[in-house]
C-alpha cells in the first residue's frame, strides 16, 4: 500500500465543476471560506507605495489591517527572533498552508476565486521576490516589508528552509521555470559536498548546520523536480542526502543525530528527537512518493521503528524529547539558559509554543500514521496508536511545562489554549488515526479539538495564531488549521491521490 502526499490534505467529494455556485456545505467549511475571504479583501500588501497580492504575515483581527510594528507578546518563546514573524510584510514560506487551502476550497466548493487568488499572489511572489541566485524570498530569514517595499530580513537574510514543507506542486502550476530555478539553486548553495551530501541550512555555500529538518527539505524538493522532469539526477541527488544520514546512524539503534557536523559535544549532534521522526521522515515518505524509490521509504521506516522502540516510556504512556544514539532517553530538567535550553530533555512537552527547534510531537505522530498506512506495519500501527492515547491524554490543548526557557509563556499565555497549528495538526492526527483503524471515535476526538479551536480562535472573520493575542498570525499556522478544517468536511475515505494531482 503506497501513501501520497494528499493523504493529510482534503479529500474532494461530489465532483462539483469549476466556476459552478458551491453546494450547502457544513460549518467548518464555512469558517474556512470566511476566512479565507477577509484574506483575500484585507489581508493583502495594501501599504507602502507598490501594491501586490502577496498575503500578510501578521492582520490585527479587530482592524483587519497588518500592524508596521506589532507588539511582542510571545515572540520570545515562539520563534525567538521578531523578523521570523514577518512584521509589517510577508513571508510566502509561512504562508503555504493558506494558499492550499484556498486552493482546496476552490476544489471543494467550484468557487474559482480563491484558486485565482492563489495563483496571482504566487506568481507575483516568483516573479518579484527572487535573489541574484534564483532562490526565493522567503525561509526563516526573509521576509517583504510591504510598508518599505522591500526585501529584508535579519542575521544575514540567508535563505533557509524546514518546518513547514513547500507547496511544491501548487508553485509548479504556476510557474515551473522559476521552480526549477529555485531548486537548482538548493543544490548549487545548500548542498555544501556534492560527494558525501553533506549540506548547510543557509545558503552561503560554506560548512554549517547540517539540521536533519533542513535536508529533509531540500532532498523533498529533488524528488519533487525528479517527478516532474524524470531525470534521474534529482533523484539520486534527494538519494545522496538521504545517504548522509544512514551512513552516520548508530548501527544497534538506528538512531541518527540530527546535525552530525556539530559532533559529540553539542547535543544536536549525538542525539535524536522529534524534528527527525516528524519533519524528517516525513519528506523522506514524500520522496518515496514522488520517485518510487524505495529507499525512501525504508530509511523512514527504520527512524520511526528505531524511535517508537526506545522513545517510548511504557511506564508513563509518554515520549521521550532527546535519545542518546545508544537509544537511552536524555532525564529532565530541561535548562533556562544557553543553547542547551532548547534540548528537550525528559518527557514530550506536547503544547510547547517553539515553532522551530527539536520538539515537533505532533508532527512525528502524524508521520507514524503515515508510515502506517504506507507499509501496513504492525509496529508502526501500534506506535501510532501509542501517540494517540497520548495526545488524547494531553487534551484540551495549552498547558505545557513550567521551569523551562519559556517558563512565563507555560505561566500565562499557555493557560489560555493553543497554537492554530497544534489544533491543526491534532485534528489531522485523529482523522489519520479514523482511516487507519476505522474507528470514529477518532474522528469524535477531531470535531471535538475542532470546536475548541473555533471556540477559542476565531474573531471578527478570522483566525487568531492563539487565544492570548489580538493576531492572525501565518507562523503560528493558520493555514494548517485551515486545512485540518477543510478535511474535517469530508469523512469518507476514499483513495489517495497522486502528488501533484488536479
Amino acid at each position: 500500500m503506497k501513501a501520497h502526499l494528499v493523504l493529510f490534505a482534503v479529500v474532494f467529494l461530489g465532483g462539483v465543476s469549476a466556476g459552478s455556485a458551491a453546494e450547502p456545505s457544513g460549518r467548518y467549511l464555512e469558517h474556512v471560506r470566511e476566512c479565507l475571504d477577509v484574506l483575500i479583501e484585507h489581508g493583502t500588501d495594501r501599504y507602502g507605495k507598490v501594491h501586490s497580492p502577496i498575503l500578510m504575515n501578521i492582520l490585527d483581527v479587530r482592524t483587519r489591517l497588518c500592524p508596521p510594528e506589532p507588539k511582542p507578546l510571545d515572540e520570545a518563546y515562539r520563534v525567538t527572533r521578531r523578523e521570523r514573524r514577518g512584521p509589517g510584510g510577508g513571508n510566502l514560506w509561512a504562508d503555504q498552508e493558506t494558499i492550499r487551502a484556498m486552493v482546496a476550497l476552490s476544489r471543494r466548493t467550484g468557487d474559482t476565486r480563491y484558486a485565482e487568488f492563489a495563483d496571482r499572489s504566487l506568481g507575483y511572489y516568483m516573479a518579484n521576490l527572487v535573489d541574484d541566485k534564483g532562490l526565493f524570498w522567503w525561509g526563516w530569514h526573509r521576509h517583504y516589508d510591504a510598508y518599505r517595499d522591500e526585501m529584508t530580513g535579519h542575521a544575514g537574510n540567508w535563505h533557509e528552509i524546514h518546518v513547514q514543507r513547500g507547496a511544491w506542486p501548487e508553485l509548479w502550476a504556476v510557474d515551473a521555470q522559476a521552480v526549477t530555478r529555485q531548486i537548482e539553486a538548493l543544490w548549487e548553495w545548500h548542498v555544501i559536498d556534492k560527494t558525501t551530501g553533506e549540506v548547510n541550512r543557509h545558503d552561503d555555500g560554506q560548512r554549517g548546520c547540517d539540521f536533519a529538518m533542513s535536508a529533509g527539505e531540500i532532498l523533498r524538493a529533488f524528488a519533487f523536480l525528479h517527478h516532474q522532469t524524470k531525470e534521474p539526477r534529482w533523484r539520486d541527488r534527494a538519494r545522496l542526502l538521504a545517504e548522509y544520514y544512514w551512513h552516520r546512524r548508530d548501527p544497534g539503534t538506528n538512531l541518527i543525530p540530527n546535525r552530525p557536523n556539530a559532533g559529540p559535544k553539542r547535543f544536536d549532534g549525538s542525539h535524536f528527537d522529534t524534528s527527525i521522526a516528524g519533519l524528517y521522515c516525513r519528506c523522506l515518505l514524500d520522496a518515496f512518493d514522488w520517485t518510487d524509490d524505495a529507499i525512501f521509504r525504508d530509511h523512514a521506516v527504520a527512524y520511526l521503528k528505531a524511535y517508537a522502540r526506545h522513545g517510548y516510556d511504557a511506564t508513563t504512556g509518554k515520549f521521550w524529547g532527546s535519545l542518546r544514539l545508544d537509544g537511552t532517553p536524555v532525564p529532565g530538567p530541561r535548562l533556562r539558559d544557553g543553547y542547551a535550553q532548547y534540548e528537550p530533555r525528559g518527557h514530550i512537552d506536547l503544547w510547547q509554543p517553539y515553532v522551530a527547534g527539536y520538539e515537533h510531537p505532533l508532527d512525528a505522530a502524524i508521520t507514524y500514521v503515515l508510515a502506517a498506512e504506507t507499509t501496513g506495519d504492525a509496529e508502526l500501527i501500534e506506535a501510532a496508536e501509542r501517540w494517540a492515547e497520548f495526545i488524547e491524554r494531553g487534551l484540551p490543548a495549552g498547558p505545557c511545562q513550567t521551569g523551562t526557557w519559556y517558563d512565563s509563556y507555560a505561566r500565562h499565555q499557555a493557560l489560555q489554549g493553543a497554537y492554530a497549528d497544534h489544533y491543526g495538526k491534532t485534528i489531522m492526527f485523529f482523522l489519520g488515526m479514523r482511516r487507519l483503524s476505522g474507528e470514529a471515535r477518532y474522528e469524535t476526538m477531531a470535531r471535538r479539538v475542532a470546536d475548541e479551536a473555533i471556540e477559542k480562535l476565531y474573531h471578527n472573520g478570522l483566525f487568531r495564531g492563539h487565544p492570548a493575542k489580538p493576531y492572525y498570525e501565518s507562523m503560528d499556522g493558520v493555514g494548517t488549521l485551515l486545512m485540518a478544517l477543510l478535511e474535517l468536511e469530508n469523512t469518507t475515505v476514499v483513495s489517495p491521490q497522486q502528488p501533484d494531482a488536479p
